[in-house]
């Protein structure tokens, strides 16, 4: 049976360490953009972005069931609502402690003596809270697509680049 030595120990765990904290891309199904439509005439639609057709979007708001198909020449602006930074904060606030501890636990005898070179492994736990926290209390800003006025070749383009952040195809 093969043994590793004991300094390694760190980083063979490291991966599990990070599944741990962030399990949520594994499983997760498909959600549509979160978007802010303003039409025309005023009117403002928010909801999740369904499906993209040619010319119209299929937007499911909180008070409708099936969905509402707004026509793209109502539309004045969309803004599009960027993911939240949470669990990027918390794997960079997991790496950076993991690393600085693993670090510190090699260096330092009285370290490596007293926590047996986990040091990296006990310090990504608050690393990746105090990341997750920070990156949460980041506001999700808004991308804002103007569609008004726009040429058909753009109006194009901008539908496909809301095809990609649609639910369903």
């Amino acid at each position: 049976m093969m043994r590793f030595k004991k300094k390694y120990l760190p980083l063979l765990t490291l991966p599990v360490v990070f599944l741990l904290i962030y399990p949520g891309n594994l499983a997760a199904k498909k959600k549509g953009a979160h978007l802010v439509v303003e039409k025309q005439d005023g009117q403002f639609i928010e909801g999740e972005l369904l499906s993209v057709k040619e010319n119209s979007l299929l937007v499911m708001t909180s008070g409708s069931e099936t969905g509402v198909t707004i026509d793209i020449n109502e539309i004045e602006k969309i803004k599009i609502k960027r993911k939240n930074k949470s669990g990027k904060g918390a794997l960079l606030g997991a790496g950076a402690c993991f690393l600085i501890g693993s670090v510190a636990g090699a260096n330092n005898s009285v370290l490596r003596d007293n926590v047996g070179g986990n040091l990296g492994l006990i310090a990504a736990v608050p690393g990746a809270l105090i990341g997750g926290i920070v990156g949460a209390m980041i506001p999700g800003s808004y991308k804002t697509i103007p569609v008004k006025g726009k040429s058909p070749s753009k109006i194009k383009k901008i539908m496909e680049l809301l095809k990609e952040k649609a639910r369903f195809e």
